[in-house]
């Protein structure tokens, strides 16, 4: 049987070093909270019926192992309020006359919750007994790569093939998960003797071993350097616990280094190790007057939030600056240390009764803002209601004053948000120039000529509404076309309410296409424009509000990406960047469309200002 050999001094101490860093985590003075964030939960003002759905709803989410002290916090105060219930009602069926060996009272709230607690503690127990049983597959497993890497030692050929083989069993044991903890250093000692061997048998592909070496030293600087500046930042227990993390990861994920770097890399490890543990220790002497500082700190945080809710932000902007403000100081909180441990829960209690003031005046504002907006909303959809009631009055040249007023009427109507507002004003302001323009067109003048071409135009768009059409693409376009070029041939060519309604038709059956619906948007705003694009006027119209559209997204993207400058590098996952990120984004998309939309009408532009000019051509030529 082959002895396994000693490792060396440097080796040894590097072991000793790394193993050692994990049990520093039990420190009480560097103990934190390792769970899972658990629900907040106010049990003094909970009913007692609510409490099954609020233990079920902790059993259903994906972090529920993590929730221990919420579920015994919970089952305390569960057991405390109905004992005072129990003991109440079993007084007053003692003084009704009833015996107490006939009193029962088991309501089915108890029942239920009984029985989520029975629950809990099974799967509690399953959990456990499958976690023990995968630590031991896992230690199985991890056996059967040593072997098989002592199989790769004892093959005569160490190439290519041997050492990707060799690499893939690596990445294997590093991927295997936790075993036994009194199997840990034994399997890991194991494991790196057996490695060392193979790297030793690797005499012919000494190239693959120096680019691996030269890996790992590059990796282990990070670790180096990180650790060196740990040792000067002022969060002292929160150092020593990525301290902990970094000793695990140069323990267990990397392999070693060339042997004249090995010991100046961990020597320089050890030294930037000892800096952060001397710290710890001058921690730990001043710990009371740090906690102290902290708790100063801690309550004038406090202060700052309670003053923000007493300032009750009276509009939109100035509550989304006050939200950017609270959350930097909740930031702030959360990062100072630990307090006195009798002022601990009195200042985490507080924090929280402030976060729910002022989460509570927040909404409070936005539920009024939105009922505020609401009531403008319908407004507005009284007034065009009421202008639509007018176009379909027999009687509608009547409505003039009345028409003016309402116009009037819409600008006193409050505000709303832009992308509404732009919807129902351009909605009310169709209706109102479709008004006028009956007026100027003087309608009723017409001739009994006029008034049949009318009518047959009308005819022909009830006709086109009862046609069946095709669904195919290159179909559906060409019938389309024919539609077009045919209304185009009517007259009078003033006839904008009968081509609105044929348009509107038309462009509804892209719907029932296969297109995507990129494809399907194109299609339509090709229908749309397919009316005008004779008439250079309404190009230059249509080209006009689609530049006007495109300046308003283009102010509003300036506007929200100045607003990014107030977010710090840290704040990757601040709700109200994601916000600000997620707008951008969408003014984008719509900044590519409406550009889409432009370059079509330019298109149509160019080609009729071609056609003008060929046209003039042939008559100059049929001149001379």
């Amino acid at each position: 049987m082959q002895m396994e050999p000693t490792l060396p001094p440097e080796e040894n101490q590097e072991q000793q070093q790394a193993a050692a860093a994990p049990n520093q985590e039990s420190s009480p003075s560097e103990s934190t909270e390792t769970a899972a964030k658990a629900p907040e939960i106010n049990v003094e003002d909970l009913p007692l019926e609510d409490y099954p759905a609020t233990l079920d709803k902790i059993l259903k989410d994906d972090q529920w192992m993590k929730m221990g002290s919420t579920v015994r916090s919970l089952q305390d105060s569960f057991d405390q309020k109905f004992l005072k219930i129990l003991q109440e009602k079993k007084e007053t069926f003692i003084q009704e006359g009833g015996n107490e060996i006939d009193f029962f009272f088991q309501p089915e709230y108890k029942k239920h919750f009984s029985g989520l607690v029975r629950e809990y503690k099974n799967r509690k127990s399953k959990h456990f007994k499958e976690q023990e049983a995968a630590q031991k597959a896992n230690l199985n497993r991890k056996r059967e790569i040593i072997e098989e890497i002592k199989q790769l030692i004892d093959d005569s050929v160490h190439d290519n093939n041997s050492y990707r083989q060799f690499k893939n069993l690596q990445e294997a044991f590093h991927a295997t998960g936790q075993v036994p903890r009194n199997e840990s250093n034994n399997i890991w000692q194991t494991y790196k003797f057996h490695v060392e061997r193979y790297y030793d048998f690797l005499h012919l592909n000494r190239d693959l071993r120096e680019a691996d070496f030269k890996h790992n030293y590059a990796e282990r600087l990070k670790i180096v350097e990180r650790t060196e500046a740990l040792a000067a930042m002022e969060d002292v227990p929160s150092a020593i616990r990525e301290l902990n993390t970094l000793h695990r990861l140069w323990k267990n994920d990397l392999g070693p280094v060339a042997r004249e770097e090995r010991e100046q890399l961990w020597s320089r490890f050890q030294a930037a190790t000892k800096v952060i543990h001397d710290r710890k220790n001058e921690y730990n002497k001043n710990i009371d007057e740090i906690q102290a500082n902290n708790r100063s700190k801690k309550e004038e945080l406090l202060a700052r939030i309670e003053k923000e809710i007493e300032q009750s932000p009276q509009n939109h902007n100035a509550w989304q600056n006050s939200m950017r403000k609270v959350n930097e100081i909740k930031e702030q909180f959360q990062a100072v240390g630990r307090a006195p441990k009798a002022d601990n829960r009195r200042l985490w209690n507080r924090f929280r009764e402030l976060s729910r003031n002022y989460n509570h005046a927040k909404n409070q504002f936005y539920k009024e803002h939105k009922q505020q907006e609401r009531t403008h909303i319908e407004a507005k959809k009284a007034l065009i209601a009421e202008v639509a009631g007018i176009l379909e009055d027999p009687n509608w040249r009547e409505y003039v004053g009345r028409m003016k007023s309402v116009q009037n009427d819409w600008k006193k109507t409050g505000r709303i948000s832009r992308r509404l507002s732009n919807k129902l004003w351009e909605e009310f302001k169709g209706l109102t120039n479709l008004y006028f323009d009956r007026l100027k067109n003087k309608v009723e003048a017409l001739s009994a000529e006029d008034q049949a071409k009318l009518a047959a135009q009308n005819n022909f768009v009830e006709e086109v509404l009862k046609k069946e059409a095709p669904t195919t693409p290159k179909k559906l376009e060409e019938f389309i076309d024919e539609q077009v070029e045919q209304w185009l041939g009517l007259e009078p060519q003033n006839n904008s309410a009968g081509q609105k309604k044929m348009l509107q038709h038309l462009v509804g059956l892209w719907e029932a296409t296969s297109l995507s619906k990129k494809e399907k948007t194109a299609q339509q705003f090709a229908t749309q424009l397919s009316c005008i694009k004779q008439d250079a006027g309404e190009l230059n119209k249509e080209h006009s509000q689609l530049k006007k559209q495109l300046d308003e997204i283009a102010q509003e993207l300036i506007q929200l990406e100045n607003n990014l400058q107030f977010f710090s590098s840290s704040s990757d996952d601040n709700p109200m960047l994601k916000e600000v990120n997620k707008k951008i984004e969408q003014l984008n998309q719509r900044k590519t469309a409406f550009e889409e939309k432009a370059n079509a009408v330019k298109s149509l532009k160019r080609t009729l200002k071609k056609q003008s000019e060929a046209q003039e051509e042939v008559e100059e030529t049929g001149e001379e």
